[in-house]
């Protein structure tokens, strides 16, 4: 196999620690990987949405992944980072950043080594899970970044404080 024909069918893939699991989305849709750092709150909305930090001047959500998924809030620590996704809505590309317990890596994956998500027996509801990936003989999730950081769901003023 050439390596033209390799690249075809391999994708690369950022992997992450949330929660004690290992995620992974697409390394296209990364824009960066910063350190946590101060983020500014903003009041009423979703428990999961922490609030906005400034990233070379660009004023960037933030939502704590684990919260987002069902789990409690992420403990910040010294590995704690910022995953800035690149999102498109209405025409238009949105960076909205995802907090994460630690980095793991990026790495290719081979497209036949991807399964879809199953309809039961995950700790994530299937919504937020595009696909299975087979990564060191273990079974990790690709999150759905369109389901995850849908604005229309994400932007609902929270009804309680908190």
């Amino acid at each position: 196999m050439s390596n033209y024909e390799k690249v075809k069918i391999d994708k690369q893939y950022f992997l992450f620690i949330s929660n004690k699991e290992i995620y992974a989305v697409e390394a296209l849709e990364v824009v960066e990987i910063v350190e946590y750092q101060r983020l500014t709150k903003i009041p009423m909305m979703q428990k999961y949405v922490k609030g906005v930090t400034n990233v070379r001047g660009n004023i960037i959500p933030v939502i704590d992944l684990a919260l987002r998924l069902g789990f409690k809030e992420t403990v910040i620590c010294d590995k704690t980072s910022l995953a800035i996704l690149r999102k498109t809505h209405n025409d238009k590309i949105l960076q909205i950043a995802i907090i994460i317990d630690e980095v793991h890596e990026v790495d290719n994956i081979n497209d036949k080594l991807i399964e879809s998500t199953p309809s039961f027996g995950t700790k994530v509801d299937k919504t937020f899970i595009s696909s299975m990936a087979k990564y060191n003989n273990e079974y990790t999730p690709i999150l759905n970044i369109d389901a995850l950081l849908d604005i229309d769901t994400i932007s609902i003023l929270s009804k309680n404080k908190g």
